[in-house]
């Protein structure tokens, strides 16, 4: 018999039991249970996670091993429907919780043998190039071009961005400054980050017509929805630029969405370290020199950063120019400098040469001669 403790556990809806964790999260761990449930139907002849779960309760010695098979069963289920092993091995890591809501505990380190997987290929991965990115954003519409270019601003995920709303967002700095809420952070910790004067012209246009909490790059509440879609768009946008190259070993596009978060890190470790750039995008690098600083230093080091993540010509051309005006500023500084101490180094040489002269003038002074020999002599009569 039941106890009533378990079957209030069980009444417990296993949406309510998941509210808590990340919206992201939820969704991975409903598309494992969806997966799973389709295999079940299909594998088992049309009988339903719900069977399985139950046939799997009925078993004592038996449970881990007829798991472990079920479990293998569903990966080489997802292999034939041409899933990838990164892809499945997310459905297994977020299976357990399902399980466990049904009353079975999976423990890997019991099975007689591992889950099998295929080997995962490794192919190199396409470096984003500013060429690339203006070729696209050619194509693209103003309002997506300005979302884009919020990317490589930031570095962000493009989920952590969609969910971005007018509230979040702070105008009166320097530079804009964007504050990225920690529950929508993949590693739960929060960030702010700045855009660049390019990023921030079509932002304003943008945020003139939003209340407070209206989403600033997204239409959908949904952030998984509101991602699925602007991958989309994007794909359409690079297929228009001719980019439509894909890795062999996932069939996956090599330019994405992901690839100006790419594109950031990589300029980010060029003119700071790489430990800057893991910290800027989120990866929770170990910079403490940066955690110590206020948003003023913080701030100052976006902005040495700023030229490398700007992409029209003009602008760029722009940060160029002030560049140069600045080095020579410094170079007139310097030569200015050099000018005064060449200056003192004379005056010093024509004192020094007066002093020399009026020496000589005295030392050919018979009476002062005949003077200094007397001394000298009653010195040397002293001394005996």
């Amino acid at each position: 018999m039941t106890s009533f403790l378990v079957e209030k556990k069980n009444a417990k809806s296993f949406e309510d039991k998941i509210s808590k964790l990340s919206i992201r999260t939820r969704q991975n761990i409903e598309a494992s249970k969806n997966s799973f449930d389709r295999f079940c139907r299909e594998y088992y002849d049309g009988r339903t996670i719900d069977d399985i779960f139950r046939e799997l309760r009925t078993l004592r010695e038996e449970q881990t091993e007829a798991i472990r098979d079920t479990l293998q069963s569903w990966i080489d289920w997802q292999y034939q429907k041409g899933s990838l092993t990164n892809s499945i091995k997310q459905y297994i890591s977020k299976i357990g919780r399902v399980f466990s809501h049904n009353g079975i505990k999976i423990h890997f380190d019991d099975f007689d043998e591992p889950l099998e997987y295929k080997p995962t290929i490794k192919e190199e991965l396409h470096e984003l190039t500013l060429e690339e990115i203006q070729k696209i954003f050619a194509v693209s519409l103003p309002r997506k071009t300005g979302f884009y270019l919020a990317l490589i601003s930031t570095g962000a995920r493009p989920g952590e961005l969609l969910q971005i709303r007018k509230k979040d967002i702070d105008t009166t700095q320097k530079r804009v400054k964007i504050r990225i809420e920690a529950e929508n952070v993949k590693t739960r910790s929060g960030r702010s980050v700045w855009l660049t004067k390019e990023a921030s012209r079509l932002l304003m246009v943008r945020l003139k017509d939003l209340k407070d909490n209206d989403l600033v790059w997204a239409t959908n509440e949904n952030p998984a929805h509101a991602e699925k879609a602007e991958a989309s768009m994007f794909n359409k946008y690079t297929s228009e630029a001719g980019f439509t190259q894909k890795y062999k070993s996932n069939n996956f596009r090599t330019i994405t969405l992901y690839s100006f978060r790419s594109f950031f890190f990589g300029r980010a470790s060029d003119v700071h370290r790489e430990g800057y750039a893991h910290r800027m995008t989120g990866h929770g690098g170990y910079l403490p020199q940066y955690d110590r600083m206020n948003d003023e230093k913080r701030l100052e080091w976006f902005l040495k950063l700023e030229p490398e993540l700007t992409i029209n010509d003009e602008e760029r051309q722009k940060f160029t120019i002030k560049e140069q005006n600045g080095k020579i500023a410094e170079l007139e500084q310097k030569n200015t400098q050099i000018n005064q101490l060449e200056k003192r180094l004379k005056q010093l040489e024509t004192v020094e040469s007066d002093s020399e002269n009026a020496i000589l003038e005295l030392l050919q002074n018979p009476k002062l001669a005949q003077f200094i020999n007397q001394k000298i002599r009653e010195t040397i009569e002293q001394d005996k």
